[in-house]
């Protein structure tokens, strides 16, 4: 985006005294929280029925008979995405004119003077659309602030945010929203050099970075090789599914620690951890969430789920009833010791896109998730990025080196330890392919890195 076109912010008064409401929720008694969401939901689902055609389509019956959530249908991407125009609640925001804007010069203005859009490809290279009328973006943003103030950071805490270098992505947006609260701020973005990075973070020595989980590797290996010289009590992670190795990194480099955040570009801010990082504290005055499995069948919590539902409870205009995310999460079992009404989910697993098969010791096939392989290759000595694709008889593993190891050495320890981590689970590929590439760029709006790719074509066969 050129710098003369500029992006629409809050004004930063208003979002500030919105975030303190929503901190006056973080006391309520959890009784007090549910009956305010049930409330809410109520409200949500007549107003999606009475002013979205398609929502009149498909749940008017059920809202009429006061159904249970679980009765109503699953809404995928693809579904959104086919029936955007329907689902809307404004006739001017139709699927074609929203991506036109965010194909335009200046996709960080507002639409008709009204809506802020974003687009994701996510993980799961499916896109999606987000629109934003000013109260749901005041909403959206205000949780992100209230979140922030959760983990001790205020209008007057040196904290920045390094994500994605374009407005078309949520990320971008809510980071300008941010820097709009402190404008000493430098405007950082994990496309830029590693150089100029380094040179930000040098100038501001921030108290807290917020970035990915990919970057904080990136920026723990700056720190250690003496480039970086920064000292944040604090690492908040989004977007990309946080790891015991990235916490270990952070407090090898920093002494810091690793908080979580939990954010879909359709929805806004859905969770954070507390001080504690012990699960992710979900936002259930703005949202319901349910975690069900592959057939949409709630799971007891402490039981992982086959996928996500949120039912958005803030945004008028794009409402989302049981939008699927297809994260393999767990919900606890017990509430926070620090004493939040909030429940939390326990572990997000990775995206259900991410899970790889293979032959099993015995015969038959087990699934295991990609996550499960990132210690044998973050435990590599060399190794600076990696990315897996599977093979129709194994394993593809793409890996970029620090200067001053070599391939073959490298590469045979990493498939010694892939190996012996999936015969702790039976599983035995026939083939594992340790490739080396100078670096793995980061995809789609969100310069993200995804974790599983499809094979390369000299592999795949």
């Amino acid at each position: 985006m050129s710098p003369s076109h500029p992006l629409a912010t809050l004004d930063t008064d208003l979002l500030i005294q919105h975030s303190d409401e929503l901190m006056s929720r973080n006391v309520w008694p959890r009784e007090k929280l549910l009956a305010f969401q049930c409330q809410r939901l109520e409200s949500t689902l007549r107003h999606a029925v009475g002013c979205s055609p398609y929502y009149g389509d498909t749940i008017s019956e059920l809202v009429a008979r006061n159904a249970p959530l679980k009765e109503f249908p699953v809404l995928s991407k693809r579904a959104l995405m086919q029936n955007f125009d329907r689902i809307v609640t404004d006739t001017r925001l139709s699927r074609r004119r929203v991506e036109g804007h965010l194909n335009s010069e200046n996709p960080g203005a507002l639409l008709a003077g009204k809506y802020r859009v974003a687009a994701t490809g996510g993980t799961t290279g499916e896109k999606g659309l987000a629109v934003f009328d000013e109260a749901a973006w005041l909403a959206a943003v205000s949780n992100t602030l209230r979140f922030q103030k959760i983990v001790g950071i205020d209008e007057k805490t040196q904290s920045m945010g390094i994500f994605a270098s374009s407005p078309i992505h949520i990320s971008y947006r809510i980071g300008a929203e941010m820097r709009a609260i402190r404008p000493a701020a430098p405007r950082l973005n994990v496309l830029m050099p590693i150089e100029d990075v380094v040179e930000g973070l040098n100038i501001y020595q921030p108290e807290v970075v917020s970035t990915y989980p990919s970057f904080v590797r990136v920026l723990a290996g700056e720190q250690l090789a003496g480039r970086l010289r920064i000292r944040p009590r604090l690492i908040r992670t989004s977007a990309e599914t946080l790891t015991q190795d990235v916490r270990d990194t952070a407090a090898s480099a920093w002494g810091a620690i690793v908080t979580n955040s939990y954010t879909c570009t359709e929805a806004g801010a859905m969770g954070h951890e507390c001080n504690l990082a012990d699960g992710l504290h979900l936002a259930e005055d703005a949202f319901v969430f349910e975690v069900v499995d592959a057939d949409d069948r709630p799971v007891p919590n402490g039981t992982p789920g086959a996928k996500l539902l949120v039912t958005t409870l803030t945004n008028r205009v794009l409402p989302l009833v049981r939008y699927e995310i297809s994260d393999v999460v767990t919900l606890a079992t017990e509430p926070c010791r620090c004493g939040l009404p909030f429940w939390r989910i326990e572990a997000i697993e990775g995206r259900r896109e991410e899970m790889l098969r293979f032959a099993k010791r015995g015969g038959g096939i087990v699934d295991v998730h990609a996550h499960r392989l990132r210690s044998p290759l973050t435990g590599t000595e060399g190794v600076r990025q990696f990315q897996f694709a599977q093979l129709p008889d194994g394993l593809e593993i793409t890996i970029s080196l620090f200067s001053g190891f070599d391939i073959d050495v490298v590469g045979e320890r990493i498939e010694t330890a892939v190996r012996a981590t999936l015969a702790m689970v039976d599983a035995q590929p026939s083939r594992i392919v340790v490739r080396a590439v100078d670096t793995i760029e980061r995809s789609g709006s969100g310069a993200k890195e995804r974790l599983v790719v499809a094979p390369t074509s000299v592999n795949s066969t």
